[in-house]
């Protein structure tokens, strides 16, 4: 028999909860105790656990579900982006404005010190083009810039930044990177892709009470948004990457758990110190092995054979992989490397699975490897899909239900800071398959989900991925008591309303973290 379950100090009751535990899946009532949830049941049944010193909140007939759980995210960057120059097209929608915010935090920054800006997008510039090192030296000529793109996989840097990294003329490209360089010169444009790793060694982090600070406002938004749980898929994830978030607990404050996924080139790193898949505690554990895979420059990298030899590798040091795996090319060749290295009692994963015509599609459907993706892209980038990809290829782009059918589980994240991570913003766009401006993209109904479909892939799906389904994900006793609140039955809210659908309240571990209405 189990260990005796608290006794309950705060009792849910007049909900509609949407538990997501396939042996109670709807239910009225909701106990919590000692942070756990101890009971669910309906109204009259609840009668019985009213007593005094119980807190009763009567959820007025609004929705009660899991905690979102974001089964891809990027938490550092999402943090520190919010200190970086906004350059995201609603912000710089030009070349001209762009510069201009650099050049108004240049003034304010003491000379010489770096200038991060964050989330410029070339296809929603109107000059309909990259920025280069020229543009960012008009606007910052004595501080080292570097301006990220939005997706995350390419960035700008100005000569004074170029110059404190090393390069210039003769710098070799690493593997898979690709750097721009002027036509007429030969020289380095500024424009480089798929450099984070390198970069991120070259240029000095932000202080950690700066980042401390960034982190804490980042949860605060994140559990604003239902967020209690994000499992961190950044790709250079190392040891003393996992210490600092260890170390963060009690300066942060409330904050959502986190499942940390190890890079695969630091994984023996992680097993050196003893940290295996699943170490760790309710709090902080360590993930799959991140492999980063690329296409970007028209070649993969890592190529098909090396893939297969880091999923090995990863295999025999006893973990799963979750493989990054944008283009089509990229999911066929990571289901190969996947079905002919199984991760014995656990699923590999696939992250992203943006493309997926007909052949990935029963490619993936055989791997048998959960897909991560994130819908949220169909909503804050659908219109640039309309805009910029081949019409062929539309049809194709976050196949979410036909995944389903094809029986392949499915969880949802958000990838932020590439998209804000609203999962209600995600959850709108897997349910009507709508843009943010209100359009169609391809294939519209055919890739549409019911609501309880995207709910499950926001909460108990992710959880899966993460191997966590019997700790978390449901609303069942002996789970952690992570929950969230909607005023309103969502099953009965318009569609066109969901985006701007956010919980009432949000509760971790049983305690109350963010409440609609309440500052702090």
């Amino acid at each position: 028999m189990g260990k005796p379950l608290p006794s309950p100090d705060a009792l849910f009751v007049n909900a509609r909860a949407l538990t997501m535990d396939a042996r109670l899946p709807e239910a009225q009532a909701v106990a919590v105790g000692g942070g756990l949830v101890t009971w669910v049941g309906s109204n009259r049944e609840s009668e019985s656990l009213k007593r005094p010193g119980v807190r009763v909140v009567d959820c007025g007939g609004g929705t009660l579900a899991p905690g979102f759980h974001d089964a891809h995210i990027h938490l550092m960057a999402y943090a520190a982006a919010a200190l970086a120059v906004d350059c995201r097209p609603a912000a710089a929608p030009s070349i001209a404005s762009l510069k201009r915010a650099i050049a108004e935090r240049a003034a304010r920054t003491p000379e010489g010190e770096w200038i991060r800006a964050f989330g410029y997008e070339e296809t929603a510039l109107a000059e309909r083009r990259h920025p280069a090192r020229r543009d960012l030296d008009a606007a910052a000529p004595r501080h080292p810039v570097r301006l990220n793109h939005r997706s995350g996989h390419a960035c700008v840097l100005n000569s004074l930044a170029m110059e404190r990294v090393g390069i210039g003329m003769s710098f070799p490209e690493p593997s898979g990177a690709t750097i721009d360089r002027e036509l007429d010169t030969a020289e380095p444009s500024g424009l480089m892709f798929e450099m984070e790793d390198y970069l991120d060694r070259k240029i000095p982090p932000l202080p950690d009470a700066d980042m401390e600070r960034a982190l804490r406002r980042a949860s605060k938004s994140l559990l604003r948004y239902g967020v209690t749980s994000v499992q961190d898929a950044t790709h250079t994830n190392s040891p003393d990457r996992w210490d600092f978030f260890g170390g963060l607990r009690d300066s942060v404050g409330a904050a959502p758990r986190m499942t940390l996924m190890p890079g695969y080139a630091r994984l023996r790193d992680f097993t050196e110190r003893g940290l295996a898949f699943g170490s760790g505690d309710s709090w902080l554990r360590v993930g799959h092995a991140k492999i980063m895979v690329t296409a970007s420059s028209g070649r993969q990298s890592p190529d098909p054979e090396e893939l297969r030899r880091i999923v090995a590798g990863c295999v025999e040091l006893g973990f799963p992989v979750a493989v990054h795996a944008v283009e089509a090319s990229v999911a066929l060749s990571a289901t190969r490397a996947l079905l002919a290295h199984p991760a014995p009692g656990y699923r590999h994963r696939i992250e992203h699975c943006s493309e997926c015509p007909p052949d990935a599609l029963e490619a993936v459907a055989r791997s048998c490897a959960d897909v991560v993706t994130q819908p949220g892209f169909v909503y804050e980038n659908g219109d640039r899909y309309l805009r910029d990809v081949d019409e062929a290829m539309r049809p194709y782009l976050y196949r979410a239900r036909s995944l389903a059918e094809r029986g392949v589980r499915l969880a949802f994240g958000s990838d932020a800071p590439v998209v804000e991570p609203n999962p209600m913003r995600g959850i709108y766009a897997a349910v009507t398959r709508r843009t943010e401006s209100g359009r169609v993209l391809g294939a519209g109904e055919r890739e549409r989900v019911s609501l309880t479909y995207a709910l499950r892939a926001y909460t108990l799906g992710a959880a899966r991925a993460a191997g966590l389904e019997r700790e978390a994900g449901t609303l069942a006793p002996g789970k952690p008591a992570d929950m969230i609140l909607f005023e309103e039955d969502l099953t009965s809210v318009e569609p066109e309303r969901l985006p701007d659908t956010l919980p009432a309240m949000t509760v971790l571990g049983g305690e109350v973290v963010f409440e609609l209405g309440v500052s702090g």
